[in-house]
């Protein structure tokens, strides 16, 4: 592992970090291997995440669209299905 010294800190500062690491029963030491921790760990997640209701909500609406270009014929999920098990010949 990694030494790092960090200077000039105010007192302030250092006073209100051992007064959280206290609060939660650590040492000043592993509650700022944490907080550098999570940031960093903050840094690598997106920066969007979408729920699982959310994409069961988009789906929804997608299998609700009606096509509108009519140069296309489009298949019910049962005739693909048909079609790939070999059951339906109208594609």
């Amino acid at each position: 592992m990694a030494t790092l010294t960090i200077r000039n800190v105010p007192e302030g500062v250092k006073q209100a970090l051992r007064v959280k690491a206290a609060q939660n029963g650590n040492s000043l030491e592993e509650t700022l291997r944490q907080l550098l921790s999570d940031e960093v760990a903050d840094q690598h997640a997106p920066t969007s995440r979408i729920s699982a209701e959310e994409i069961m909500r988009r789906a929804a609406e997608l299998e609700a669209d009606e096509p509108t270009d009519s140069r296309y014929k489009y298949y019910s999920q049962k005739e693909l299905s048909d079609a790939i098990s070999g059951e339906y010949e109208g594609l």
